[in-house]
């Protein structure tokens, strides 16, 4: 049986590492549990449901054309980053839950390495197509599939793919530097984000979640398309760990 630490520890990331459905392995997160979705309406009533939306989705979907393409304009730049980070995580009430520093990597597509340093180390490592969860004070490291839809997480903001961007959130430009992102439908792991730049990169990204928990992440030492090994993105197993393989 995998161990586990408390739900928060990883952050950032952790919807990367679980597919919240997953039938194999689960963290328990305190958001709203899946549910199937039964079907309500005939065939014909569905498609023309469907076009209407589609109609409305060309005039309303993804906020004001002016500050989704200035997002646009601010994210496509971006192939790869590397930056340390600094995580903040709290509750409703302001209680610290945790805080962690570390390095941040991606590359796209779908590549990434989140690693806390501090205060107790763990990392997370993707190719696109495995993902790893190394704990080294469980001795623990879980391999799963790497989950594809991530348009529930902040991690679409440097997946490249901007299109996804615009179906799944609503954007409004706060400031000339600061974007808020709300979820364009249920399912998502947050209520709202936003993203601030520090002229053409990313600075600082502040996630409140189903539980009014905030997480606060400030980028430092950041390089914009840092040439990347395909190594940084594949995780080598270290000897004598427990290995928790949740691949199909």
């Amino acid at each position: 049986m995998a161990k586990s630490r408390p739900s928060h520890a990883l952050g950032f990331f952790i919807a990367l590492a679980f597919n919240r459905c997953a039938k194999t392995c689960r963290i328990d997160l305190p958001y709203r549990a899946c549910q199937p979705v039964v079907p309500t309406m005939p065939t014909l009533q569905k498609l023309v449901l469907i076009f209407c939306l589609s109609i409305a989705a060309n005039v309303w979907s993804g906020g004001s054309a002016e500050d989704i393409q200035n997002l646009r304009a601010l994210l496509q730049p971006i192939g790869s980053l590397s930056a340390r980070f600094e995580q903040r995580i709290v509750d409703a009430d302001g209680f610290e839950l945790q805080s962690s520093t570390g390095v941040f990597q991606v590359s796209q597509p779908n590549r990434l390495r989140w690693q806390i340093e501090s205060p107790m180390p763990q990392q997370i490592v993707a190719d696109g197509i495995t993902l790893w969860v190394y704990d080294p004070d469980l001795e623990q490291v879980i391999i799963q599939p790497f989950n594809q839809d991530i348009a529930a997480t902040p991690a679409i903001l440097f997946s490249g793919d901007l299109e996804q961007l615009d179906r799944a959130y609503f954007i409004r430009q706060l400031s000339e530097n600061s974007f808020e992102l709300q979820p364009e439908q249920g399912g998502s792991l947050f209520n709202r984000m936003t993203i601030t730049f520090n002229g053409s990169a990313p600075s600082s990204l502040t996630l409140i979640d189903n539980l009014e928990q905030t997480t606060t992440i400030g980028f430092s030492q950041l390089e914009l398309n840092p040439v990347l090994a395909d190594g940084q993105f594949v995780f080598e197993i270290p000897d004598g760990v427990d290995v928790i393989n949740n691949g199909n």
